[in-house]
């Protein structure tokens, strides 16, 4: 790999966000710009989903 190519992928990642290590990937808001989803948005939305959750009934035959 020729240096100048080197030199152009290593300035296109200097841009990107440095995310904790815990990013699982990235939600992009109105503006553009991208926001790490983290282990801990994960599990927040988790425990929203259970405090909703309600279980089948059964049908009626």
């Amino acid at each position: 790999m020729s240096l100048q190519v080197q030199q152009k992928q290593r300035s296109l990642t200097e841009n990107l966000p440095r995310p904790s290590l815990q990013a699982r990937g990235f939600l992009v808001d109105e503006n553009g710009r991208e926001i790490a989803i983290t282990e801990r948005m994960i599990q927040q939305a988790c425990e929203a989903l259970d405090q909703q959750w309600v279980a089948a009934r059964a049908a009626n035959r």
